[in-house]
């Protein structure tokens, strides 16, 4: 069976009452930043597939363990967090606009380092993730894609319901991300999003550290992330992961 045909075989299986969205930036799935992200979240959610981990020296717990949440998901980072779609969206209506957001965007690169983040002030445990650095032209162009994102998609969104508000904390979040939640069903868009690739649960610093050494030469090596591409991922059931659904090439720069 190629690859048009699971596709095809999937979107027959899908039950969209329950089924969930996300368009996600993710690496090219030949890249080297994709085996190698895949690798140490120990699944490749294009291929849909369980794969070995690396042995990490000095965790904890072993690496399979701090990498739950991400895994979960696959190797991305958020543009339109997960969503159902309204009672009247149709697939191909997720299609369509992911096709005319990708032609309004060209290739660029994205240079990021490692940073631990959500550690509220360091009261709490954050998680490891890959940033670009503030300020840069790099982080204007990927900020551009999400608020592109998030304003594009919103119109397919089903309204959220009382078990998925109650999962975004609101008592946790500020007003002006109470806001955004209310308006875009996620707190984090415009002004309060930060591009992160998440690499970890929410860890220990001596965890934390051991993980950002581990990826900081690794990082370098690699060089920047190529992005060329809206990522729409699917999780079937609420039980199940994200796979890739579908991927949309950005138009070529003139």
């Amino acid at each position: 069976m190629n690859q048009v045909q699971q596709q095809q075989q999937q979107q027959q299986q899908l039950d969209l009452s329950v089924a969930r969205f996300a368009i996600y930036y993710a690496p090219p799935s030949g890249s080297c930043w994709w085996h190698e992200g895949s690798r140490w979240l120990g699944r490749d959610a294009i291929a849909a597939r369980v794969l070995h981990a690396p042995t990490v020296e000095g965790l904890s717990r072993s690496l399979h363990d701090l990498t739950v949440d991400p895994r979960r998901y696959g190797l991305h980072a958020t543009l339109k967090a997960p969503m159902r779609l309204a009672p009247e969206a149709r697939l191909s209506d997720l299609s369509g606009i992911a096709a005319a957001v990708a032609a309004r965007h060209v290739p660029f690169d994205l240079t990021v380092h490692t940073d631990v983040i959500g550690t509220d002030n360091g009261k709490s445990p954050g998680f490891v993730a890959l940033r670009p650095k503030a300020g840069t032209s790099d982080e204007k162009a990927v900020n551009a894609l999400a608020a592109d994102c998030v304003q594009a998609f919103d119109a397919l969104r089903a309204p959220m319901n009382d078990t998925e508000l109650a999962k975004r904390n609101p008592h946790l979040l500020t007003s002006r991300q109470r806001e955004w939640l209310a308006q875009w069903g996620y707190p984090y868009v415009f002004d309060e999003f930060r591009f992160h690739v998440t690499l970890s649960d929410r860890v220990t610093a001596g965890d934390a550290t051991v993980i950002t050494d581990w990826w900081q030469p690794r990082v370098q090596a690699l060089g920047p992330m190529r992005v060329d591409s809206l990522a729409v991922f699917v999780q079937p059931t609420p039980d199940e992961p994200f796979v890739m659904f579908e991927r949309f090439a950005f138009r070529e720069a003139a």
